[in-house]
């Protein structure tokens, strides 16, 4: 049993934890839920050992638990698996299962890699992995590569596995594969706590839920019996009545064409391409992973080549050059990869939110008082939870970093905004405000294309879907058509 009581954790003048208590037993799957910033990522990264709580007592197996690190929490039986994929690629999949481990292996300065292969297949299969030491680890999916990172936490023998969204960037497939896993943990008796934002994740594999608020405990039910309307309730403070999506305006005339491209060819395999996109519209891309919605948002903000056909902006022969060029021409990218791509996470709120800003830079030169504005502004438009502006982004939760991502782009005043996959991460009540303002936007004449991996999200706020395969449109539903998700599916394989 791992039991936390009373603890608290403060980031600045920020209180992430106050006096939450919580209890995981073995062979059970603790799922914590609550909105962006309720404290679910903090509670796991503290009992993980990322980094210390400020008050309360923790015992495991009754036992004083206080981990200084990853490596003691794990030495103690817990081990933590992240939401950022944490593998690599230029070695092999039993050398990644193994990652701190590899020096047992060495006979002589040797890689001993039969004895490597055979105990890293041993983990792989204990957990029903249905993966191969010998298969090429750039074949594997993100799923595949998730297990993977499992693997190589049970490599440590741990009695308690905390999973920190893990599901986020993963597809309704690949989230099946790693749920699986999940459930075979549980039937091997070790403890489990479970972070998603996606709720039917929630229910299907868990057996109690840990509800927090604003960084406090509302309390702790069983999830047999439990509705999902009632936990909404539970998270906000109020009833989900399951409308998410915002309705769509009609459209009185023709809108004019805000970018066109023609036979467009672009890196990566992406085309040839034709579409025309009307001004003040939402058009969504489906497509399974890799089918090249993403390519198609890059070669718009001159990520990727254009290597044939033409493009069009306003009327206008359009070739970015790169992204700052694309951005001249009022065109915002939000990236799938937030951390990665989207923002300096070491940099403060304000910082990131007015790093590409035009009203704030002259030249060399920022127009302090004017960022102070724009941020107080997006703070507010987006309802991002922050305890001031110069607090660190790196210290909000995904849900508010997304947020923040979206903030820096419309800071630009664009008026093209390209979206890939925006809510992944969220949950559903910030899912329902980001769904708000987009449409605002739209509403506002604002053209935005917007790439997900959400059917639901792609059919509920879609003016205009366009699916790809392989690189190119499969098929195309017109404005005022509503498709059902089999119907999607349908052309995306």
């Amino acid at each position: 049993m791992l039991s936390a009581q009373n603890m608290s954790k403060t980031f600045g003048a920020a209180k992430a934890l106050e006096g939450v208590s919580a209890e995981i037993g073995s062979g059970e799957v603790v799922s914590l839920v609550g909105e962006n910033g309720a404290g679910k990522s903090t509670l796991l990264k503290a009992l993980g050992g990322v980094f210390p709580w400020d008050s309360g007592a923790v015992m495991l197996d009754g036992q004083p638990y206080a981990p200084v690190n990853l490596a003691d929490a794990e030495t103690r039986g817990v081990a933590l698996v992240f939401q950022e994929l944490n593998v690599n690629r230029s070695l092999s999949i039993a050398e990644n299962v193994m990652l701190g481990r590899l020096r047992n292996y060495r006979r002589f300065g040797f890689l001993d890699t039969r004895r490597l292969n055979s105990d890293a297949q041993a983990i792989l299969e204990r957990i029903g992995a249905g993966i191969s030491t010998s298969t090429d680890i750039n074949d594997l999916n993100l799923g595949q590569l998730k297990i993977v990172e499992v693997a190589r936490a049970l490599a440590a023998d741990p009695r308690f596995v905390f999973f920190d969204e893990s599901t986020a960037f993963l597809n309704n497939r690949e989230s099946r594969q790693l749920l699986a896993v999940i459930d075979n943990l549980r039937k091997q008796k070790l403890g489990i706590a479970f972070v998603s934002h996606h709720l039917n994740e929630v229910f299907s594999i868990s057996d109690r839920l840990v509800v927090l608020k604003d960084g406090r405990l509302v309390g702790s039910f069983l999830a047999a019996g439990m509705t999902e309307a009632h936990l909404h309730g539970l998270m906000v403070g109020r009833e989900f009545d399951g409308r998410i999506f915002p309705p769509k305006t009609m459209e009185t005339g023709e809108p004019r064409s805000a970018i066109t491209l023609e036979e467009v060819v672009g890196a990566g395999g992406l085309g040839p391409i034709s579409l025309d996109v009307k001004a003040g519209r939402i058009v969504g891309i489906g497509g399974i992973k890799g089918s090249g919605g993403d390519l198609l948002l890059q070669t718009i903000m001159g990520i990727g080549d254009v290597i044939s056909g033409t493009m069009s902006l306003e009327g206008k022969a359009f070739r970015p050059r790169n992204p700052k060029d694309a951005w001249h021409h009022a065109i915002a990218y939000v990236p799938g990869d937030r951390t990665g791509e989207g923002l300096i996470s070491e940099f403060a709120i304000e910082e990131n939110l007015t790093l590409s800003a035009r009203p704030v830079k002259a030249g060399i030169f920022v127009d302090r008082s004017r960022g102070g504005i724009i941020t107080s502004e997006m703070l507010s438009k987006l309802k991002i939870k922050t305890s001031d502006q110069s607090q660190a982004t790196s210290t909000l939760s995904g849900g508010n970093m997304q947020k923040v991502v979206l903030g820096k782009c419309l800071a630009t005043r664009p008026r093209l905004l390209l979206l890939d996959n925006p809510t992944r991460g969220v949950d559903v009540g910030a899912k329902a405000e980001i769904y708000r303002h987009i449409r605002s936007l739209a509403d506002d004449g604002m053209t935005i294309l917007m790439v997900t991996e959400d059917l639901g999200e792609l059919i509920g706020m879609a003016d205009e879907i366009i699916v790809t395969r392989k690189g190119q449109i499969s098929c195309r539903f017109e404005v005022g058509q509503k498709p059902s998700e089999e119907e999607v599916v349908k052309w995306m394989m």
